[in-house]
C-alpha cells in the first residue's frame, strides 16, 4: 500500500479544590493503567478526604498496583517521584475501595496530587479495569472525578488547546473562585494557561506559563489572580491549556465557593485529543485537511478506470458525517471525472450502498452515488447499525463514466462528523461492475 498523509491535578489544597486535560470522560472508560487526576488527603479537622472504587470486570482476580504523586504545591512538596501505596486484590467482576490515606499511609497533613492504577496481575498487563473517586469534607460536601485511562491524555498544540469553561469569580459571597491546576504523567510538559471572556472572547489578564517534569503537578489558586487580571467579578470564563510539547498534559480547573467549601471538576476538553481514531476533520491523501486539493506528493489515485478504491473508516454512530472528494487544482483538477459512494458496514467487497433513512433521505442528505462528489449522511441511532457496534464503513471512488479517462487521476477524501472518526484508509481495489454506481 503507497504511504499517506493524513492531516487529521488534581490537586486540592484545604480550602481549593480543582478540574483535567484530556478528552472528555466517555463511557469507553476501561484501561490497564487509570490515572484519578485528583487525589487528596488533607488531615486537619473538616478537611477533604479521597475514596477510590476499583471495579474489576473480569472473571479473573486482578491485583492493581497503586501509585501516588504528590503535588509540587502541596505540603510536603511533590518531588515526581512515586509513593507506593500497596496493592489491591480484586476477586472477579468484583469492586473494591480505599481510602487515600489509609492506603498510603499519609503523616503529612496537607496531601495531594494524583493516582495512577495500574494492572500488576501478571508480567502481561493486559487486564482492564474501571476506576472513580470521591473527594469530600466530613458532612459529604465534596465533589466526583472518574478514573482516564492514561491514553486519553494527550498534547495541547497552540492550534487545538483544551479547554475548561464555565469559570467565575465574585468578590462577594459565596466567593467563588475558579482554581486552575496542570500536571505531567511520564515525560516533562510545559504548559500556557490562558483566560478568555465567553460572550466576546476577549483575553482576560496575561498568560500563565510553566514547565513540569514527568509526573510533576502544580496549582493555581484563583486563576484571575495568578493571570494578573483586575480585581473585579467575572463569569462565563473559559481557559485555555496549550503546550509546545508533544508530551501528554493534565489540565483541569474547579470552581470552588470558598465561603462553604463545595466545588466541582471540571475536565479541559479539547477538540480531538491528537487521536486519529475520532478525529472531527480527517482526510486522505491530502498534505493538508483544510486544504480543498489532493496532496502534491501522495494524493489518492485512479490507476484503471475499470477499478474502483475501496477505503474504510470507522463511525461511531449515532452521527452526522460529510465527506468530500477534492483534487488538482488548475489544470490538474480532475473532480469532475470521479465519483463517491458510502457503503455501510459489511463485507468490505459486497456491503451495498448505505440507504438513507427518513427523515435524513432528502435535501441535502445522500449517500453519493453516480457523478456525486460527495455524500453527507445521518447514520441512524445507535442501534440501527451493526447491533450497535461502532464498526468500518466504506468508501468507493471510481472514475466517473463520460470523464476523461486519461489515468492518473488524483483525489484526496474530507471528510467530518460530529463524534469523530478514523481517517478514510485506502483498503483495497475491486473491478467496478455494472451494478455500481
Amino acid at each position: 500500500m503507497r504511504s499517506v498523509r493524513s492531516a487529521v491535578c488534581s490537586w486540592v489544597a484545604i480550602a481549593a479544590l480543582a478540574a483535567s486535560a484530556a478528552q472528555g470522560q466517555t463511557t469507553a472508560g476501561s484501561g490497564t493503567v487509570i490515572v484519578l487526576p485528583l487525589a487528596t488527603h488533607i488531615a486537619l479537622a473538616g478537611s477533604y478526604t479521597t475514596t477510590v472504587f476499583v471495579r474489576n470486570p473480569n472473571a479473573n482476580a486482578i491485583t492493581i498496583d497503586v501509585r501516588y504523586y504528590q503535588s509540587d504545591s502541596a505540603n510536603p512538596a511533590g518531588t515526581g517521584t512515586t509513593l507506593s501505596c500497596g496493592q489491591l486484590a480484586i476477586p472477579g467482576n468484583r469492586a473494591v475501595t480505599f481510602d487515600l490515606g489509609t492506603q498510603c499511609a499519609f503523616t503529612g497533613q496537607d496531601n495531594f496530587g494524583q493516582i495512577v492504577l495500574e494492572d500488576a496481575t501478571s508480567e502481561y498487563k493486559t487486564n482492564v479495569f474501571y476506576a472513580y473517586s470521591r473527594t469530600q469534607v466530613p458532612n459529604g460536601n465534596g465533589f466526583s472525578v472518574e478514573g482516564f485511562p492514561i491514553g486519553n491524555f494527550s498534547a495541547a498544540p497552540g492550534n487545538a488547546p483544551a479547554e475548561a469553561i464555565g469559570l467565575k469569580r465574585t468578590v462577594a459571597a459565596p466567593h467563588y473562585r475558579s482554581n486552575c491546576f496542570v500536571g505531567a504523567l511520564g515525560e516533562p510538559v510545559d504548559y500556557t494557561i490562558r483566560l478568555f471572556q465567553g460572550e466576546t472572547g476577549a483575553p482576560i489578564g496575561n498568560p500563565i506559563t510553566g514547565t513540569l517534569g514527568a509526573f510533576h503537578s502544580v496549582r493555581h489558586l484563583d486563576a484571575f489572580v495568578a493571570a494578573g487580571a483586575a480585581a473585579t467579578d467575572y463569569e462565563n470564563v473559559r481557559a485555555t491549556f496549550t503546550s509546545t510539547t508533544s508530551s501528554a498534559l493534565i489540565g483541569y480547573c474547579t470552581l470552588e465557593t470558598s465561603d462553604n467549601g463545595s466545588a466541582d471538576f471540571r475536565i479541559a476538553k479539547s477538540m480531538n485529543a491528537r487521536d486519529n481514531r475520532q478525529s472531527r476533520l480527517a482526510c486522505y491523501g491530502m498534505d493538508d485537511c483544510t486544504s480543498d486539493h489532493s496532496s502534491a506528493g501522495d494524493p489518492g489515485t485512479i490507476l484503471d478506470i475499470t477499478r474502483k478504491n475501496i477505503h474504510y473508516l470507522i463511525i461511531a454512530q449515532p452521527d452526522f458525517v460529510k465527506c468530500d472528494l477534492v483534487s488538482g487544482s488548475g489544470d490538474d483538477d480532475r473532480l469532475a471525472d470521479l465519483q463517491i459512494t458510502l457503503r455501510g458496514p459489511g463485507d468490505p467487497l459486497t456491503a451495498p450502498p448505505f440507504t438513507p433513512s427518513p427523515p435524513y433521505d432528502t435535501g441535502v442528505y445522500t449517500s453519493g452515488g453516480a457523478g456525486q462528489t460527495g455524500f453527507y449522511i445521518y447514520t441512524g441511532e445507535k442501534g440501527a447499525v451493526n447491533s450497535g457496534a461502532t464498526t468500518r464503513w466504506y468508501i468507493d471512488v471510481s472514475y466517473r463514466t463520460g470523464g476523461d479517462s486519461t489515468v492518473p487521476i488524483d483525489y484526496g477524501i474530507k471528510c467530518r462528523s460530529g463524534n469523530g472518526l478514523t481517517v478514510p484508509w485506502l483498503g483495497a481495489t475491486a473491478p467496478v461492475i455494472p451494478a455500481d454506481p
